[in-house]
Order: structure tokens, then C-alpha cells, then sequence
């Protein structure tokens, strides 16, 4: 798998996976363990957020270019033939 993350961001989810952990489920994980849970879900639930992430920059460009054209349709001076 490619690296997503740098090692410092790594580092700093997996405090926050063994914080989440230990204060919502009273469970205390460890480094490799929380590194693991980090690693399932980016391989196996980041990339449907990555596709919608996706699909919601294509609408927001398609709405983005509607409204460009039609601001640029009032710019068009009359020619008289």
C-alpha cells in the first residue's frame, strides 16, 4: 500500500485511536494495535470517503462552471447586423 501518511500524522492518529479507545470503550491499546485499526480502516473504509470526496468536488465544479457561464453569457455586448 502506498504511504498516506506521513509518520508524524501516523503517530498522531494512533494516539488519538488509543485515547478514543481508552476514554469511549475503556479498553487500552497499544501502538501496534492501534497502528493496525488505523491501517484496516484506511485500506478498507478510506477509500469510499475518498470517492465521495470525489463525486461531491465534481458536482460543486459542475455548479461552479453553470454559474461561470452564465456570468459570462451577461458579459456578451448586442451586435447590431
Amino acid at each position: 500500500m502506498n504511504q498516506i501518511f506521513t509518520r508524524k500524522l501516523k503517530d498522531e492518529l494512533i494516539e488519538k485511536i488509543k485515547h478514543y479507545f481508552s476514554i469511549e470503550m475503556d479498553q487500552e491499546l497499544g501502538n501496534f494495535d492501534a497502528e493496525f485499526i488505523l491501517d484496516f480502516f484506511s485500506e478498507n473504509i478510506g477509500p469510499h470517503y475518498y470517492n465521495q470526496a470525489i463525486r461531491d468536488m465534481q458536482s460543486h465544479l459542475a455548479n461552479y462552471l453553470e454559474n461561470l457561464n452564465d456570468r459570462m453569457d451577461e458579459l456578451v455586448k448586442p451586435v447590431d447586423d
